[in-house]
C-alpha cells in the first residue's frame, strides 16, 4: 500500500501544462494567432507570442508572464468546449488581448476550420493585437470571427 500511494503521489505531482491558442484572418486577409503557454495544476501562463502571417511572410512578437495581466483558459471534454481569456501587454505597453467561449478545436487546423467556416462569429468573441514593432500602441488588429484551441496536460 506504501508503495501505491508512493507512486499515485509521483504521478499526480507532475508538472502539468497547457497550451491555449486563438487564431483569426483580419480584413486584410493576415492571420493572426496567439499562443499562450501555461504550467502547472493552475494553467499559470508563462509566456506567449502574436504571429501574423501573410502570403510574404511570417512575423510577430512575444511577451512573458510578467507581462500578463489576466488569463485563464477551461476546455470541457464533455462538450468539446473552450473558454479563454488574456488581457496582456508587450513590453509592457502594447495590448493583446483575447476573449473567447465556444467550440474547442483541439487537434484541428484552425485555418482551415476558419476558411471552411465551421465557426460563425459568436458575439463578444475577439482577438485584439498590437500591430507590432515600429506601430503605436493604438494601432491595433481586432478580429472577431476566431477558432480557439485549448489542449491540457500536454
Amino acid at each position: 500500500m506504501k508503495y501505491f500511494i508512493l507512486l499515485a503521489s509521483l504521478i499526480c505531482s507532475a508538472k502539468a501544462f497547457a497550451v491555449s491558442e486563438c487564431t483569426g484572418r483580419a480584413s486584410d486577409n493576415t492571420w493572426v494567432t496567439v499562443h499562450i503557454n501555461t504550467t502547472g495544476a493552475t494553467g499559470t501562463p508563462e509566456s506567449g507570442e502574436v504571429i501574423f502571417e501573410t502570403e510574404e511572410n511570417k512575423f510577430g512578437y512575444r511577451f512573458t508572464k510578467e507581462e500578463i495581466t489576466q488569463f485563464f483558459e477551461y476546455d470541457e471534454p464533455a462538450n468539446n468546449s473552450a473558454i479563454v481569456g488574456l488581457a496582456a501587454y508587450a513590453e509592457k505597453e502594447f495590448p493583446v488581448s483575447i476573449k473567447y467561449n465556444g467550440p474547442n478545436f483541439v487537434d484541428m487546423d484552425q485555418k482551415s476550420v476558419i476558411e471552411e467556416g465551421k465557426t460563425q462569429p459568436i458575439k463578444n468573441n475577439f482577438i485584439r493585437v498590437w500591430k507590432g514593432p515600429g506601430h503605436s500602441a493604438t494601432d491595433q488588429i481586432q478580429i472577431s470571427n476566431i477558432a480557439c484551441a485549448v489542449w491540457t496536460n500536454i
